[in-house]
């Protein structure tokens, strides 16, 4: 009886030890598959980001705003001013005008980074057409949700493709100029 129940232990180790091999096994190779094993990139130093000097554009004039559509629904138009627009290495910038149904005006000077989704407000517009400095210096994330959206089509629609930037500012322009989306009409071509 003591050898029967002691080759049960035998066995019952060596399963054991089997399925513990074989959970080894599996996680090692799923780190591998799944690239979860490390990469090259954590032992990179971060990459540096290319900061635009901060040069604040002209006010924007009617004649230059282009309109871009947010959603079907939207109770504000939308309009971004085509001289203000201006591509770095790391960053887009461009002044973007909201206008209500009832006649108000929103000014804002803003960046967008591609490889972040993020954006930040430099400056707004004041009523007697100048500049008047952003205090939140921070950047944030872009989202869908109502006060961002403008932002979140503007960068998933013509500004980037994917975490890249997608072209130069004429690219950018004709892109809203001509309802060109990169999402729904796929154009990713120069039109110069």
């Amino acid at each position: 009886m003591q050898k029967t129940f002691l080759d049960f232990l035998q066995n019952r180790a060596k399963v054991l030890v089997s399925l513990a091999l074989l959970a080894v096994s599996c996680h090692v190779s799923a780190e591998i598959i799944f690239g979860e094993y490390g990469s090259d990139e954590e032992d990179e130093t971060p990459k540096e980001v290319k900061i635009m000097p901060l040069v604040l554009p002209e006010f924007p004039k009617e004649d230059n705003l282009l309109s871009f559509q947010v959603s079907p629904t939207q109770t504000q138009t939308f309009f971004i001013d085509a001289t203000s627009l201006s591509v770095g290495k790391d960053e887009i910038r461009y002044t973007m005008v909201t206008k209500s149904q009832a006649g108000a005006t929103n000014v804002s000077y803003e960046g967008i980074r591609c490889g972040t989704f993020e954006f930040r407000r430099y400056a707004y517009g004041h009523r007697d057409n100048k500049w008047v400095m952003s205090k939140n210096e921070t950047w944030r994330p872009i989202n869908f949700y109502a006060a961002n959206r403008p932002r979140a089509v503007l960068t998933q629609e013509y500004f980037c493709d994917g975490k890249g930037i997608a072209g130069s500012n004429e690219d950018m322009i004709f892109r809203i100029r001509y309802n060109r989306s990169l999402v729904k009409n796929k154009y990713t071509g120069s039109s110069f």
